[in-house]
């Protein structure tokens, strides 16, 4: 691959990853309304349709966000490798910490099983206070 290729493919897959975050802020935003405006009026059948569907439909965004970024640190260490050997010329690649890309997926994934943990527990506090 080109060295241009290989930029462009980490952005793609950044770029991806950002996406699927916002699909995800999305989701965890629509639950959280859903169980402010009517948690405490749905029976117990329709809870235990509801919370799972929402982990299901989180945990895929959140495994999706995982893989993609695996992609993205993966091509960023093949960029890296090849700009050490002398077969790229990227002057400003490697110029952030190294520790950084794994910060930055620890935040995420902390981020993001924080998000689905409180939405179901605000989820239960709403559903709890039904009259």
């Amino acid at each position: 691959m080109t060295e241009a290729e290989l930029f462009t493919s980490f952005h793609a897959a950044v770029g991806t990853a950002n996406s699927i975050l916002f699909a995800y802020m999305s989701l965890i935003s629509g639950f959280l309304l859903m169980s402010y405006l009517v948690a405490d009026k749905l029976s117990t059948y329709l809870a235990s349709i509801v919370v799972p569907l929402f982990c299901l439909a989180a945990g895929l965004l959140i495994f999706r966000l995982q893989l993609n970024r695996n992609d993205a640190r993966e091509i960023m260490t093949y960029m890296l490798e090849q700009k050490q050997s002398g077969a790229l010329d990227l002057p400003w690649l490697g110029v952030n910490p190294a520790w950084t890309g794994d910060a930055t997926a620890f935040l995420e994934l902390a981020v993001t099983i924080g998000g689905l943990l409180g939405c179901i527990v605000f989820f239960f506090f709403q559903w709890r206070s039904r009259s």
